[in-house]
């Protein structure tokens, strides 16, 4: 085996190790109808979500709502328990949900840069080493 295919071998060990590490797709678990409604009416779908950045904003917006209707309740000296939901769903509600979708975002980040990284240094290993690998597999089979 070739110096280099010593190296990979490792690498490849420290990406299995992350991946393990990473554990397993978090599963959405939504407390709420998972549609958010905007104040200027514009929806979101968490589910449909793609960037950690849309999260960021609509996150804003629950945050800038919250902050609002508290300013607004002791301006009018009113109980803030009236004000612990947004479209029937509390603010704690909304903001768990787009921590998870966030948590699977970056995990679907995390997975494909390591399957990334896997394939690149399968591919640069020396036929040696893929010969090896194939022999050891069909072993395996074998003893099955």
């Amino acid at each position: 085996m070739a110096k280099n295919d010593l190296k990979i071998k490792d690498l490849l060990k420290v990406i299995e190790t992350k991946e393990d590490a990473l554990g397993i797709k978090p599963r959405a678990s939504w407390k709420t109808n998972g549609i958010f409604i905007c104040p200027n009416g514009n929806s979101t779908n968490v589910n449909t979500i793609g960037t950690i950045e849309k999260c960021l904003d609509v996150v804003a917006i629950i945050l800038r709502e919250h902050s609002f209707k508290i300013e607004a309740a002791e301006q009018l000296g009113v109980s803030c328990d009236s004000i612990a939901a947004y479209r029937g769903f509390s603010f704690e509600d909304w903001v768990h949900d787009f921590k998870l979708r966030a948590s699977m975002i970056t995990w679907d980040m995390e997975k494909k840069k390591l399957n990334i990284l896997d394939k690149k240094l399968k591919d640069l290993r020396s036929e040696d080493a893929k010969t090896e690998d194939a022999i050891s597999s069909i072993m395996k089979d074998l003893e099955k």
